[in-house]
């Protein structure tokens, strides 16, 4: 009986002791695009989208909603595939603009002491940037470009409202900000588009901001389906608009560069023609697609006898496929090609 009390001891002190240890922390794997809510409801206030996938602690179960902390914010998540606001919501008279400020508040809190907002011309610029003397510079550089790139392309009027351009001093702070290195940050019907200083100085900076513009502008102009190649390429013309002769060598070293020579075999017209918003990604690939992108774009812009017809299809909302293409200047594409690959050899 002795043995078998202590025998009985032992098991109940064991239970004992495993019932006073924590439970195992639950984990799960959130998609990109899962959206933190403040309450386990769909209209309380959103807290923050997730731009990539990432593994979060559960602490709380209720009616298909977890409650997760995710970076500095905790807060519910329903369970299932994301979905957007207005899917969410029910609601068709959502202002889309509710994501976009969702990347600003991100963005914010990536800017050192939470940046400040300028206006610029027409669009709000956030940064944190201190170097007054070269912000005053670039917002004059800004308008200075888009007056000269709409006067060339036909095509003007004041920007849409709620278009951000994120200005970071750091490129750490922006490489966390976006996956996407070159155009606008956010799903369809944003208008939020990031980039960090040069490191290459003014003429640098001042590319690259304008660049980061006429992404926003070539979908502002032409709506969401506008083509990778079009916007890459409308981008690349805005930022190349009204420089001076001080900073063309900056631009030139900026989108040329002759450390990254173009891949062997380069992309087909076709291939150029179809690529889609992966091109604007932080990849290798990605990064020698945009390249031929506006390669191929600049030699249809410089040929002075088609540019005409040119700027005609880019403006005509589409289709923007091969055979729309060589209807409307009167080349196919074998001769585009051929063209094309002449004159990319003797580029920088």
């Amino acid at each position: 009986m002795r043995a078998a009390s202590r025998s009985h001891s032992a098991l109940l002190a064991a239970l004992l002791l495993l019932a006073g240890r924590p439970a195992a922390a639950e984990h799960v794997t959130l998609p990109a695009g899962a959206r933190l809510h403040l309450e386990p409801d769909v209209t309380s206030p959103s807290l923050a989208l997730l731009d990539a996938e990432a593994l979060v602690e559960v602490f709380e179960r209720k009616d298909g909603w977890l409650l997760v902390r995710y970076e500095t914010f905790r807060g519910w998540v329903r369970e299932g595939a994301p979905r957007s606001l207005l899917e969410e919501r029910g609601d068709s008279h959502l202002p889309r603009e509710l994501v976009s400020q969702e990347l600003v508040a991100r963005g914010r809190a990536l800017l050192r002491n939470g940046g400040r907002e300028i206006a610029m011309d027409g669009r709000t610029l956030l940064t944190d940037v201190s170097d007054e003397v070269l912000l005053k510079w670039l917002l004059e550089a800004v308008v200075a470009a888009r007056v000269e790139f709409e006067y060339s392309w036909g095509m003007g009027g004041p920007a849409p409202p709620g278009s951000i351009v994120i200005l970071f001093e750091s490129p750490e702070a922006e490489r966390e900000f976006s996956s996407v290195a070159c155009g606008v940050a956010g799903p369809p019907g944003v208008r939020v588009a990031s980039l960090a200083l040069s490191g290459e100085g003014r003429a640098g900076d001042r590319a690259r901001l304008l660049h980061q513009i006429g992404h926003l502008w070539a979908r502002e102009r032409l709506g969401e389906g506008v083509p990778a190649w079009i916007e890459e390429g409308l981008a690349h013309t805005l930022a190349a608009a009204g420089r001076g002769a001080e900073d063309r060598k900056g631009w030139r070293s900026l989108y040329h560069p002759k450390r990254a020579p173009a891949p062997k075999p380069a992309p087909t017209i076709p291939e150029i023609l179809a690529a889609g918003p992966e091109i604007f990604l932080r990849e290798p690939a990605a990064e020698a697609m945009r390249r031929e992108a506006r390669w191929f774009f600049e030699y249809l812009e410089r040929d002075w006898k088609t540019f005409g017809k040119f700027k005609g299809f880019v403006m005509s909302g589409g289709p923007f496929d091969a055979p729309a293409l060589e209807k409307a200047i009167h080349r196919s594409v074998r001769s585009m090609e051929k063209g094309f690959l002449v004159a990319r050899e003797l580029l920088p």
